[in-house]
């Protein structure tokens, strides 16, 4: 009776005896080597968590509450992800029976993965490749089974990996934008008069000819909010009552809850700012209804579980809960299940991946090291004319100097910022060149944003007959700030051609480098105040700078 015990337990370890005092220092050497491997991924995503960490001048709280994060809740997944591991250990089977084999593939593959993020620096693919990582330790060390008990804490953790930039710019503009037309149509449902221009919202005022003025900006689009939620969702989903493609129906209708609960903040923002003004709208309710907005989304979460479990019964087929972790509860046959896991590391398997791993962060600390300087060939200043004839009409300029900050962010010296001016007209061509470091090139929607301006309207475009070049793909944005309005043209240059994508300017460069080509990469942009022409003019003025330039630039740089 006891032998049959014995084999339902977790099989022992064939490996030779270790001293006791080898298997936790085994713990803390991958645990210490995973966190300098990770150290510059960490880091950068504490800096999204907490964009105002970096300014030492603010005192602590300020460094945590400041700045426009859509991560906040980052901290947050690594401590959930650890109490649900520890609670897992503690009440459910989770036995031993190492996948050295499959589970060297995976951490293989994942560090793989790290080392190409880590030179691309890429930081929310090393993030992922943590995740692997993980699975691919838990494989090694304690087979299959336990990563099936263990991969939800794991999974997770996605939750804390901020996405790119660019992506949550894109996403700000085309969530407002849906935020601001849902709000209008349910206030116009609802008999309210208002009307939408961009991210504008417009109501009648108290008096014939006045009107009342909403603008729907990124803090109002529900990005936090569905970002937020889709984490509560999956937690939420984990814990409830329904099972198997329930489970993942309701944690996919966590996207479409955020979405709702912001329309109806939208709606009551419209409300309040039609019964009431736009300060009690955009003051003290502004505050409360962001954080009702959650409370909003956890009922109907529960409202959405209540109703599958409701129309279950009604159809006969009702939900079989026999509890979280039904069948796989610890017994007294699980006795010395945590004395097990530990041990697990210390065999042969275990210093071979203490070794890959050390090797790996060596190899991670050495591309970190080589640090860019910040590049200044003098070319983008060359690449220019002083003067230029656009249309027949004569513009000078002069240059206009950034800041050292602006120049460390841009992590090159090597930048036009030339205005053209005629008269009342004013034209900024900007060009960001690097020979080699494509972190120079980064998106203009974001130190748009940045400095204040809202992003109104996105689209992409041609601008045709180019010299030597004929089309070339442009990117055209519409900002709005309450002093003024811009039209803004851009372009990247990636080696000889040129794209209106970040993505693709970056795997270029990228590549490029790789296979010892012409890596060069240059922004290059054109901005027009809108004060007195309408989108029209401002984007043929432009177009034809653009038109202009392009061909000095293929001439200037490499």
């Amino acid at each position: 009776m006891v032998e049959l015990q014995t084999e339902k337990a977790s099989p022992p370890l064939t490996e030779p005896a270790w001293p006791v005092w080898m298997k936790p220092l085994l713990w803390v050497a991958v645990i210490a080597t995973l966190g300098r491997m990770f150290w510059t991924m960490f880091q950068a995503m504490w800096e999204r968590w907490f964009p105002a960490w970096t300014s030492v001048h603010l005192g602590l709280y300020d460094r945590i509450v400041s700045g426009e994060s859509y991560y906040t809740h980052g901290p947050l997944v690594p401590l959930v992800s650890v109490v649900i591991v520890l609670l897992l250990i503690r009440h459910v089977r989770v036995p031993v029976r190492p996948m050295p084999k499959f589970g060297a593939v995976v951490l293989g593959g994942s560090l793989l993965v790290h080392l190409a993020a880590s030179f691309a620096r890429v930081n929310f693919i090393s993030g992922f490749a943590f995740i692997g990582v993980l699975c691919g330790l838990v494989l090694v060390f304690w087979g299959g089974t336990a990563l099936r008990r263990l991969w939800f804490p794991i999974a997770f953790l996605f939750f804390m990996v901020p996405l790119p930039e660019f992506t949550i710019a894109d996403l700000n503009f085309h969530l407002k934008m849906l935020s601001a037309s849902a709000g209008v149509k349910l206030a116009n449902a609802l008999g309210i008069i208002c009307a939408r221009s961009g991210n504008v919202v417009t109501l009648p005022g108290e008096t014939l000819g006045e009107f009342k003025q909403l603008v729907v900006a990124n803090v109002c689009n529900g990005l936090r909010t569905l970002i937020s939620l889709l984490a509560f969702g999956a937690l939420y989903a984990y814990v409830c009552r329904l099972r198997g493609w329930w489970r993942v129906g309701l944690f996919s209708m966590s996207i479409g809850v955020a979405l709702v609960a912001n329309s109806i903040r939208i709606l009551a923002l419209l409300v309040v700012a039609h019964i009431w003004n736009e300060e009690a709208a955009t003051g003290w309710f502004h505050d409360a209804s962001g954080i009702l907005i959650f409370v909003l989304a956890f009922l109907l979460m529960f409202g959405i579980e209540k109703a599958v479990l409701w129309i279950r019964v009604l159809v006969k087929r009702p939900a079989a809960f026999g509890g979280l972790f039904a069948g796989q509860l610890r017994t007294a046959e699980d006795e010395g299940q945590v004395s097990r896991l530990v041990a697990a590391i210390a065999s042969r398997r275990g210093v071979a991946c203490l070794m890959a791993l050390v090797l790996v962060a060596g190899g991670i600390w050495w591309i970190n090291r080589q640090v860019h300087n910040p590049y200044d060939s003098g070319m983008a200043r060359q690449a220019m004319p002083v003067t230029m004839t656009i249309d027949g009409v004569h513009y000078d300029s002069h240059d206009i100097e950034l800041t050292v900050q602006e120049q460390t962010i841009l992590e090159t010296k090597d930048y036009l910022c030339r205005r053209y001016t005629v008269g009342a007209r004013m034209v900024e061509f900007s060009i960001i060149f690097s020979q080699d470091n494509r972190k120079g090139t980064h998106p203009p929607d974001l130190c748009l944003e940045g400095s204040g301006q809202d992003i109104v309207h996105k689209q992409d475009l041609v601008v045709s007959d180019v010299r030597g070049r004929g089309d070339v793909p442009v990117r055209e944005l519409v900002t709005r700030s309450s002093t003024q309005n811009l039209y803004v043209l851009y372009t990247y240059k990636c080696g000889l051609e040129y794209t209106n994508s970040f993505w693709r300017q970056q795997w270029v460069i990228w590549t490029n480098g790789l296979l010892a080509r012409n890596a060069s990469g240059a922004l290059i942009r054109v901005v027009v105040p809108m004060d007195e022409l309408d989108i029209e003019q401002a984007r043929k003025r432009a177009s034809a700078f653009l038109r202009e330039g392009v061909p000095h630039i293929d001439d200037n740089l490499p």
